[in-house]
Parts: C-alpha cells; sequence; structure tokens
C-alpha cells in the first residue's frame, strides 16, 4: 500500500511533473532526465502519485490535466486542493490558525496521521520540514527557522533571512567528518548501516549529515541519506578543486553570506 505522506519538497515534484509533461513515461526516463538515481526518482514521483497529479499503472507514467495547469499556466489550485486533502494536512493547518508550531511538533502530528514507524525526534524534524515547505509554497502559511505558522506575525521575522531551506543554518562538524562520512552515504542503504558502517557517534553522525544536508552534497530520503549530483562532484574532484566546490556551497547558506556582508562592511557579527 503507498504511503500517503509526502517524501520531499515542492521543488522536487515540479522537477518530476515537468519531465512527465514533457514526455518522460517511466521511472528510468524521469531519473536519467532529472539525473538521479533510479531509486531517487521513484521517491520524487511517489508525491506525484498520491497528490493525483501523476498516473502510475504496471510502470508507465502519465500526467492528469490538472498536472497540465501546473506545469503548464502555474496554477496551483489542483495542487493546493490535493494537499489539503492528505491525511493529517487539516490539522496541521487548523492548528497553526491558533498559534505557531515547530518543525518537530508538525512531523509528529504527519508522523500518527500517516501511521508512520517514526520514533526519533531528527525523523519528525524532516518530516515537519518537508510539510512546512508545501505549506509555504502554497501559500497556506509560513515557516521560518524550525517554526510554521499561519502568518508571518505569528514568528520573529528576524531569523527568516538567515534560514537555509537545504538544511541546518550552518556546517555543525569540520570538512574532515564530511569527507570521511561522504563515501560511506553511497555505499549505504540505510540510516543504520551508514552509522554501523562508521566509528562515529550517532551523535556525530546527525551532525555530519545535517552539515551534508545544508551544503546540498547529501539529501534525505525516506529509506536514508544518499548524495546528490553535487556530492558525487566534489568526490571525485581534486583537493583544489574541492575547497571550490565547498566554497560555492557554503556561500548559498544565509547565515554564511550575512557574516561575509558583515565583515566586508566592517559590521559586527555578534548580532549574527
Amino acid at each position: 500500500m503507498t504511503t500517503k505522506r509526502l517524501f520531499r519538497r515542492p521543488k522536487h515534484t515540479e522537477d518530476v511533473l515537468g519531465e512527465i509533461t514533457s514526455g518522460a513515461s517511466t521511472t528510468d526516463e524521469v531519473a536519467e532526465g532529472l539525473g538521479n538515481s533510479r531509486k531517487t526518482a521513484m521517491n520524487k514521483i511517489h508525491d506525484g502519485v498520491i497528490l493525483g497529479l501523476v498516473n502510475r499503472e504496471d510502470g508507465h507514467l502519465s500526467v492528469t490535466e490538472d498536472s497540465r495547469r501546473v506545469v503548464q499556466l502555474q496554477d496551483l489550485t489542483p495542487l493546493r486542493e490535493a494537499f489539503e486533502e492528505l491525511p493529517g494536512v487539516s490539522k496541521l493547518l487548523n492548528q497553526i490558525q491558533d498559534d505557531s508550531m515547530t518543525f518537530e511538533e508538525a512531523g509528529r502530528l504527519i508522523s500518527f496521521e500517516t501511521k508512520s514507524g517514526a520514533a526519533a525526534e531528527d525523523t519528525f524534524r524532516s518530516y515537519g520540514s518537508v510539510y512546512a515547505h508545501w505549506i509555504s509554497y502554497l501559500d497556506l502559511g509560513t515557516r521560518s527557522d524550525g517554526v510554521l505558522a499561519s502568518s508571518p506575525e505569528q514568528v520573529s521575522v528576524e531569523t527568516e533571512p538567515l534560514e537555509n531551506p537545504r538544511g541546518a543554518n550552518c556546517p555543525r562538524v569540520a570538512p574532515e567528518k564530511v569527507f570521511e562520512l561522504l563515501p560511506r552515504i553511497s555505499r549505504a542503504d540505510s540510516r543504520e548501516d551508514l552509522e554501523a558502517s562508521t566509528e562515529m557517534s550517532t551523535k556525530t553522525v546527525e551532525k555530519t549529515l545535517s552539515t551534508c544536508y545544508a551544503l546540498g552534497i547529501a539529501d534525505y530520503t525516506r529509506t536514508g541519506p544518499v548524495v546528490t549530483d553535487r556530492g558525487r562532484e566534489l568526490q571525485q574532484s581534486s583537493i583544489g578543486n574541492r575547497k571550490s566546490i565547498l566554497a560555492d556551497e557554503l556561500l548559498q547558506i544565509p547565515l554564511v553570506q550575512a557574516f561575509c556582508e558583515e565583515l566586508q562592511t566592517g559590521g559586527s557579527v555578534r548580532k549574527l
């Protein structure tokens, strides 16, 4: 039975709908078009299926008329209506009308409503982050620094410019830890396999994964972390190019951008 829980942020569904609308009709074709592994593509296709925008039958994929409206007319109404019908979403939207909630609290609600087997705090936060991005994307609420609310007035707007949509707001481990764990992510089939393959503590693995997500070199999936195309490029590069890639990705993190801007203008970084 298909899990009625969204696995990915809306950008991934946009990409999948675009590929299938353009002619991709199998998972392998979608994977090739997106530059993803077949396993990653399957996870991304899943969200379009449970939203009723992608038909999947005997391995053949096609889009609905509503999907074409989303892609070609940029009309998010069908997407918004389908999202609101998913398990737990109406309760989530009702709750944030009264008060803001953390990503972890949102994830716990979604986990319960979708009958997930999750029990770890970081998993709840991951669930909540995915749904917070959907709610923000569909203009059903707002998110800021790990908090979900119905309007910006419910949360502090001061942290909004420093939020990193890819993950943590700043690197949490030294580069050596990232380089140590990255090849192991490629070989592991699950989070459990990953932890078993290294002598790092569970907490250090969590911090290193969080850093990899923040840098865009790894991504979170239902079955465990996976290395992104950028991560594979990093692995295959020389030491000099590795530094350049990490510098480029660091500058995509809003907190790092703000830090550099403050230094360039002679300001104080203490307020960051």
